[in-house]
């Protein structure tokens, strides 16, 4: 019976390294130095980008290697240093809530893999065989390490929430693989760059979607620093040129630093707030394509050219069905509402209103639209179709109607309901619950639609120049502070009832 190796490092007795080469890791630290706490699992990264600032600078770079959560209690109880750089931007956030640290960039990231033995005798294949009994799995403890929050939060989106009971827990990251290593456990869930660093002993296997479980390497200065100067100096290097070669050298992650993102006009509001956010967040660029959900999926068809597409029913299944999406997730939901000018001057109060002569109507196109195709649906239903054919009305798409109805030139439109909602000149009147249908099928597809449910979603696609953005900026988009801004741009959410 294998035998776990008792690697417990105890509190005091945290490492600390020198990244300069045959430098002393005692060398005096004087202006022309820093200290840097920083995870575990970066060490491989991190010796060479050292070293290098060195040679390009004559500064010299002490660094304390531990697990995340070990550095942050150190931090929190005085321990000089310079910068901090733990396996998850999370162990930042946190810091910065308890006032330690200031700016941050962002220098790699981690994607977590199961680790196995290179013969993989207990044949795992999924996440789901860690919840074998026969199987010794190995995790990190959430509390002290960055590898270990983020298996916590793989196993629950895997809906294995307390269903894996670890037979080790780690510090660090590298003690989980030196476990596997010695066939002490059957499996464990480690970083990929870490695994990389095995291969003659690990095999890894690939989450089902590994990009979506990313998380970032930001490096963040600490506020109680006195060289703040030369920490950006090396912060700049690091998440430079340089920096990011070496990085890449030794299998960490480093995207572009440029997402494209097309959107449907309607979701133009919170969806300028998250990407600002994510920018701020991830330090990469976000380049942003506004239209009608439609038009903004040809320009993505005929250029070849995006990252993300957000868009409403239908267009995700266009994605599915022309080979675009990667993957989809429904991030709020939107129904047809009718639209006023603020006042309400012709004291529009309902659906059958449009059918007065004295109100002039604007209704989003019935064969491009799947806003008028749900209007069209519910009057060809209870009776109103044929007298609203036989009157004067602009038909039109989203902005046109709203410049209209700004301008006087209608009366009343029908658009999305949180948009018209948030928009200061406008009020929205829901169209009563009466004249509601159960579905309708879509304009450009051949799929049924809830009406009352019409989905905003987030689609990752195929041809991405930066996958890993993408996934990253699909799943910032279903995030509690997503969920925030949605609901302040009064979206409703689709777990809301």
């Amino acid at each position: 019976m294998r035998k776990l190796l008792n690697l417990i490092i105890p509190f005091t007795l945290i490492a600390v390294a020198g990244c300069g080469g045959g430098k002393k890791e005692t060398k005096a630290a004087g202006e022309g130095s820093l200290t840097i706490m920083c995870g575990a699992g970066i060490r491989a990264a991190m010796e060479p980008v050292c070293k290098a600032f060195e040679d390009e600078t004559g500064s010299s770079v002490r660094v304390i290697y531990a697990g995340s959560g070990t550095l942050l209690g150190q931090l929190s109880t005085g321990t000089e240093a310079d910068l901090f750089l733990p396996g998850d931007v999370q162990w930042v956030n946190t810091a910065r809530e308890k006032e330690l640290v200031g700016e941050q960039v962002v220098v790699a990231w981690f994607v977590p893999v199961i680790a196995v033995p290179k013969d993989n005798p207990a044949n795992i294949e999924t996440l789901k065989d860690l919840a074998r009994d026969d199987v010794k799995v190995g995790l990190g403890k959430p509390d002290a390490c960055a590898i270990g929050g983020v298996s916590r939060d793989v196993l629950a989106a895997a809906g294995l929430k307390g269903k894996v009971t670890p037979e080790f827990e780690a510090l660090t990251v590298n003690q989980l693989a030196d476990q596997v290593k010695l066939d002490a456990l059957d499996a464990a869930i480690i970083w990929d760059a870490t695994a990389v660093q095995y291969t003659d002993a690990i095999k890894s296997i690939q989450l089902e979607d590994p990009l979506f479980h990313a998380v970032p390497l930001a490096l963040a200065l600490v506020k109680d620093s006195k060289k703040h100067d030369l920490a950006r100096s090396f912060m700049a290097f690091a998440a430079g040129e340089t920096g990011a070669e070496l990085f890449r050298k030794h299998n960490y992650r480093v995207p572009g630093n440029q997402l494209r993102i097309g959107c449907g006009g309607s979701m133009r509001p919170p969806v300028d707030e998250l990407a600002k956010m994510f920018e701020e967040q991830t330090g990469c660029k976000t380049l942003r394509n506004y239209g009608g959900s439609g038009t903004v999926l040809l320009q993505i068809q005929e250029s070849g050219d995006g990252d993300v597409y957000i868009c409403h029913d239908p267009f995700a299944y266009t994605c599915e069905d022309k080979g675009l999406s990667a993957n989809w997730y429904t991030m709020a939901v939107i129904e047809p509402t009718l639209a006023v000018q603020k006042g309400n001057p012709k004291n529009v109060q309902g659906l059958k209103d449009l059918l007065r002569k004295d109100v002039k109507v604007g209704l989003s196109h019935r064969e491009y639209s799947m806003r008028g195709k749900i209007i069209w649906a519910i009057m060809e239903e209870h009776g109103m179709a044929d007298a609203m054919r036989k009157r004067a009305i602009f038909e039109e798409r989203t902005h046109t109607l709203v410049n209209q109805l700004k301008l006087g030139a209608v009366d009343v439109a029908t658009l999305w309901d949180a948009p018209a909602k948030a928009m200061e000149e406008i009020e929205a009147i829901p169209i009563e619950k009466k004249y509601r249908i159960d579905a309708v099928t879509s304009a450009t597809s051949n799929k049924t639609y809830d009406p009352q449910r019409v989905k905003v979603t987030v689609v990752r696609l195929t041809l991405a120049d930066e996958p890993l953005l993408a996934a990253q900026f699909a799943k910032f988009c279903l995030s509690d502070t997503a969920r925030h801004i949605l609901k302040k741009h009064r979206f409703a959410l689709p777990d809301e009832e």
